[in-house]
């Protein structure tokens, strides 16, 4: 039963990944969050293909070693857009913060490749590529995780305006990522519980994709909200005063 249930789980994300793709072609939105749209055509690029190749072993093999550390890549790019999506009317600071996450990521993607030479304890009967693949990906998860959960705590204690397309594409890329993230790990941990884990993922991906499908529209571009201390106006105030201080002194930083 959970096979079935696993199954169709994933025939609905596929459907809904090439939904929501067509979806941003069709409102205009792939130019606002054109790595995001990458992202959803890569994945359901992925997932076609091994479905098309699922009968011939070694094609199979071969689509998921290249497409996968192309989807890792592609998911750094998108952690950017969710810096330039935040801090869109503080160009300076998103700069910052692009720049600062991407020399840090890209550092995090040396620094795996240099562990996978050190480690040698593959589990048996594990394919040797296989097991560094798993590996890299794992690291850069955790690191690209960090940094979702730093854009996040940004938001919620900052009191940030964006546009209301931009708090769901963050918000449910934040969940959408946490999920997958979390959920590997314990797929390593507990590997016992691989099918039941991944119909979790499966099941908190759908919803997010369902809920951008729905939800996320050329007026929203217009529509802006703001989060963080929205309860507390005096602390508002004085956040947004820190921002815009931060924002004029890497301005002036810049200029020099």
């Amino acid at each position: 039963m959970q096979a079935h249930w696993l199954t169709a789980i994933w025939y609905l994300n596929l459907a809904a990944t090439v939904a929501l793709a067509l979806n941003l072609v069709r409102t205009g939105l792939v130019r606002v969050y054109r790595f995001f749209f990458v992202y959803l055509a890569a994945d359901a690029a992925q997932s076609v293909a091994g479905l098309l190749l699922r009968t011939h072993k070694k094609a199979y093999a071969w689509n998921y070693f290249i497409s996968q550390p192309l989807k890792v890549v592609l998911a750094v790019f998108v952690i950017l857009e969710l810096y330039r999506v935040v801090l869109a009317q503080r160009p300076a600071l998103a700069r910052f913060g692009r720049d600062s996450v991407g020399y840090a990521l890209a550092a995090a993607a040396v620094g795996a490749f240099s562990l996978l030479m050190l480690d040698s304890a593959i589990p048996p009967g594990q394919d040797r590529i296989l097991h560094r693949l798993f590996s890299f990906e794992r690291t850069m998860d955790l690191w690209m995780l960090f940094f979702l959960i730093a854009i996040s705590v940004f938001m919620t204690w900052f009191p940030v305006r964006m546009t209301r397309n931009g708090a769901l594409y963050i918000g449910g890329f934040a969940i959408y990522f946490l999920a997958r993230a979390t959920g590997l790990l314990a797929v390593n941990l507990a590997p016992d519980l691989k099918k039941t884990l991944d119909l979790a993922m499966l099941s908190v991906s759908f919803v997010c994709l369902a809920v951008w499908l729905v939800a996320l529209r050329r007026e929203g571009e217009q529509t802006t909200v703001t989060i963080g201390h929205g309860w507390n106006p005096e602390a508002m105030v004085r956040l947004t005063g820190q921002l815009d201080a931060i924002n004029a002194r890497l301005v002036r930083l810049s200029r020099r």
